[in-house]
């Protein structure tokens, strides 16, 4: 019985890596998966740029979708309100931000349902 047991752990342990898929960044930004989808963020200066991927590692279009980027800078929480722009969404912040801002990223999709990307 304990055999079988263990034949059956080291199968699925081997199947394991199979299943799981990372996004890679199209733009250079940090990616973290939310919901159903991948979300990428860079930081350039005063501006935070928001792609949407899919697990085939495919852009999304942005349309219909809207999005709350709340992050720290300089110790204090700064909440940038995320809209449509091309085939991101677009933000911009009070001032300069990190390359790589800690926080969270709110999606609102076009069904109304939430979800959050945490960087």
């Amino acid at each position: 019985m304990k055999l079988k047991t263990l034949a059956l752990i080291a199968a699925l342990s081997a199947a394991t890596p199979a299943l799981a898929h990372d996004a890679k960044s199209l733009h250079g930004g940090r990616i973290v998966f939310a919901g159903h989808i991948h979300v990428e963020m860079v930081a350039t200066g005063d501006t935070v740029q928001v792609y949407l991927v899919d697990h085939h590692n495919k852009q999304m279009a942005p349309d219909g979708y809207k999005g709350l980027a709340i992050l720290s800078v300089d110790g204090k929480s700064q909440r940038i309100a995320l809209q449509a722009d091309g085939d991101r969404l677009v933000g911009r912040a009070t001032g300069d931000l990190p390359a790589a801002p800690k926080g969270v990223v709110q999606i609102t999709q076009p069904d109304g349902k939430t979800v959050s990307a945490k960087f």
